[in-house]
């Protein structure tokens, strides 16, 4: 078992190391695991590169066979867990939304329910998809979710503009020329956004002083906040920076995208009452928020 979790989470995330973040290991630690398994199977499972690994065809088989018998393990455990009085839930969530409106509300999760006891996973190769191994998880997506799952649609994501009171006392007037003379911050996975509001008003994004990259959009935050400039970051999530004057929204620039945030829940695991509590409570405390 211990070899096979090892294989089955660097061919889900296609990584070493980052398997080695799930399993609280050292990336040796994996490949050695991984390549014991491969001697005792006698296949190889993955095509080792300088800078990637691939999965081999039996190894994108063995990761299929695998996938529903940890499924069923997870399963397994959870239902002797039910032997004690507490309930454990496992759910996996972007990191933003965990850390600004998820943590912050849990106090009144437990206060309603003290039994259940949850593990947030915020680390997934499929962002968009719900997890084999979670009871309950907030998708970002432009797409409804798969038809063997329930999904509620939360919020859409709008993306504002942002930063610190001190540069935004000094902006003025919202135009073009202020926006020339600081830099632009962005979410890595999301280097278009700027581009889109440029193109809508007419403004050449080449223009700018610098623009900013950052692979978390904590980072994003904590930047603007620190005057590194003006950073477009989620409206809804970013609402209790915008409470505490942490950032100061710049009500001018605004971006639509496709993208809204989805509760997801499998069918069969709705029938579980701590999964209807968590899932109702979200419901609740999140459409409030939106």
């Amino acid at each position: 078992m211990r070899l096979l979790r090892a294989f089955y989470f660097a061919g889900k995330h296609s990584s070493f190391k980052a398997a080695a973040e799930r399993l609280a290991l050292t990336p040796s630690a994996v490949s050695h695991q991984v390549k014991e398994l491969e001697e005792q199977l006698g296949v190889t499972l993955f095509q080792r590169r300088t800078r990637a690994i691939t999965l081999t065809a039996t190894g994108r088989q063995l990761l299929v066979d695998l996938e529903p018998a940890l499924a069923a393990l997870h399963a397994a455990v959870v239902r002797a867990s039910r032997a004690n009085a507490r309930r454990q839930l496992h759910v996996v969530m972007p990191p933003f939304f965990a850390s600004e409106l998820f943590a912050p509300r849990l106090h009144d999760f437990h206060g309603r329910h003290p039994s259940i006891d949850i593990q947030v996973d915020t680390r997934d190769p499929r962002p968009d998809q719900h997890p084999v191994y979670s009871d309950v998880s907030v998708l970002l997506s432009n797409r409804d979710p798969d038809d063997d799952v329930e999904a509620v649609r939360l919020f859409p994501l709008r993306l504002v503009a942002a930063c610190s009171r001190e540069l935004a006392a000094s902006l003025g007037r919202v135009d073009h020329d202020p926006l020339r003379d600081h830099a632009l911050i962005m979410h890595r996975t999301r280097p278009d956004a700027w581009e889109r509001w440029a193109e809508r008003v007419g403004f050449d994004i080449t223009d700018v002083r610098n623009v900013v990259e950052f692979d978390s959009m904590f980072a994003v935050a904590r930047a603007a906040e620190r005057g590194a400039g003006i950073a477009l970051v989620p409206a809804v999530l970013c609402q209790p920076w915008f409470d505490s004057g942490a950032l100061v929204r710049i009500e001018a620039l605004e971006v639509t995208t496709d993208d809204a945030y989805y509760l997801v829940a499998r069918r069969d695991d709705l029938s579980r009452p701590e999964v209807r509590a968590l899932t109702s409570w979200t419901l609740q405390q999140f459409q409030e928020s939106a």
